[in-house]
């Protein structure tokens, strides 16, 4: 249990640690030189300078954090929030986690969860109409006689793989469902669809990778379980599926 909660935070901690430590090192350099050299002009430019991203990263990290509980305003704000998120966050988080020897898969489904907890805020009391069921094509069987490679209606309900009570969630809450043979056909499928919000099934890297190309569309990610193996007759959690869907609508 101890080991699966500290898999959740470790992200958010990571990036929490990776700031004390930037904080700690540019207090102590800088007063350090101001006591024993004293501070030139340029030299003061340079701390000053350096002051002001550290400020800024602490500002928009807490701004992230405030995001996982409610809603940001206005949304030029959240924008930003996200963008931070996915293009400075993620990467301090990553390069702790290099030093530190964490599992990569761990700090990805810590993210994954960081995020989720972002779009779930932003979504709160809002109904949306048009949400997007992304799949990964490897949820089929692979002796299967029908390839579906956009449209989930094309199964043909055999039930051997979890596609069938997929479809089934899908026409119950009234929202698309498509099958995606990879990043670029997914990438087709939002641009074309256009939904309000997302619940993507795949592995950590698919996932990962999909969050931060479209990171200004919500993504709820679902991570797919692998029992045989990587991209081969994987399995999903419907319930966890239909609980992201429930809180869209």
């Amino acid at each position: 249990m101890k080991e699966y909660y500290f898999a959740i935070i470790k992200f958010p901690l990571l990036v929490s640690l990776s700031l004390v430590i930037l904080t700690g090192s540019f207090f102590g350099i800088a007063l350090g030189s101001y006591f024993k050299l004293g501070l030139s002009l340029w030299d003061t430019v340079l701390y000053t300078a350096l002051f002001i991203v550290l400020v800024v990263l602490i500002f928009s990290w807490i701004l992230n954090l405030i995001s996982t509980h409610r809603k940001i305003q206005p949304s030029s704000m959240a924008i930003y929030a996200k963008w931070m998120l996915f293009h400075v966050f993620y990467y301090i988080a990553k390069a702790l986690g290099k030093i530190t020897f964490q599992k990569d898969i761990d700090l990805q489904e810590s993210f994954l969860n960081f995020n989720n907890e972002i779009v779930l805020s932003a979504a709160a009391n809002i109904s949306h109409r048009n949400i997007l069921l992304l799949l990964p094509h490897c949820l089929q069987r692979s002796d299967c006689d029908v390839r579906i490679t956009s449209d989930i209606n094309s199964c043909k309900d055999c039930g051997r793989c979890d596609i069938t009570d997929i479809k089934i969630l899908a026409d119950k809450y009234q929202v698309k469902a498509a099958v995606a043979t990879g990043g670029s056909l997914a990438r087709k499928l939002i641009k074309d669809l256009n939904p309000d919000v997302i619940v993507a099934v795949a592995c950590h890297r698919d996932l990962i990778a999909g969050v931060r190309d479209t990171w200004k569309v919500p993504i709820y990610a679902v991570l797919n379980e692998r029992p045989k193996g990587p991209c081969f007759e994987t399995t999903v959690s419907t319930k966890t599926i239909e609980f992201a869907i429930k809180k869209f609508q």
